[in-house]
């Protein structure tokens, strides 16, 4: 979707909005570790892109499953909490970028030569 200053406003909107309806008037067990990292509107505001973040993998695609059935539940919420002409429709998506940043942080790591080893190599010479 195509990002401008309105629809990334309205996306942090929807993003607030959807923390408190999820924390407050949702109240599942199951969402409880999940965390709304990002969202992304369409332009003529009617669709938004919902992603969701967690620790563990399995428990946040459970969490996406359980939220993508709740969506309409949730729509009515987050309806009553922000003041658009239109609610727009709720898509929710797991989103593995913290999984892969820690993935290539570990990568990277084991990498990066210690400092150690090249201390031993010097006096070996």
């Amino acid at each position: 979707m195509k990002k401008t200053r309105r629809t990334a406003q309205v996306g942090q909107t929807i993003r607030d909005a959807l923390v408190e309806v999820i924390r407050y008037d949702i109240k599942d067990a199951a969402l409880a570790m999940a965390s709304i990292t990002d969202v992304e509107v369409s332009p003529d505001l009617h669709y938004a892109r919902v992603f969701v973040s967690g620790l563990d993998e399995q428990q946040t695609r459970d969490a996406v499953a359980r939220l993508q059935d709740l969506r309409g539940r949730v729509r009515g919420f987050l309806g009553k909490r922000i003041r658009l002409r239109f609610t727009p429709e709720l898509e929710f998506r797991y989103d593995d970028t913290t999984m892969r940043a820690g993935r290539i942080e570990d990568l990277l790591k084991d990498l990066k030569p210690t400092d150690d080893n090249s201390s031993d190599d010097a006096n070996d010479e």
